[in-house]
């Protein structure tokens, strides 16, 4: 009986150097939980800010693109049959095409 009493009295009241560890283990757990919540919370930072730079460069290059497509077709409606057969262009004579008659689409609906 005496025996169970010491256990539980040694247990109640532990030692300064366990005490000591448990201390140390907490402040060392502590810091490494801090250390990953800086890591997470820097990477969304940096990942937000990376987000935001590639929609910048996204609409830039869709402006540039735009204005090259817009560039193009005045370029295309001032082409003459004239210029075309002056850098060595000629006019098809043999086309293969299909094309549709104007009452053809409502007619393949009703095939399906």
């Amino acid at each position: 009986m005496k025996n169970n009493i010491h256990k539980i009295q040694s247990l109640a009241s532990p030692k300064q150097s366990t005490v000591q560890t448990v201390v140390v283990s907490g402040f060392c757990v502590l810091a490494v939980l801090v250390s990953f919540y800086v890591y997470f919370v820097g990477r969304i930072v940096f990942d937000v800010v990376a987000r935001r730079t590639a929609e910048a460069s996204i609409k830039s290059s869709q402006s540039a693109i735009s204005s090259l497509e817009v560039s193009y077709f005045d370029q295309l409606k001032n082409i003459t049959i004239a210029q075309a057969q002056n850098i060595g262009l000629q006019e098809s004579q043999d086309t293969l095409y299909a094309s549709r008659a104007s009452g053809a689409a409502s007619t393949v609906g009703m095939l399906q």
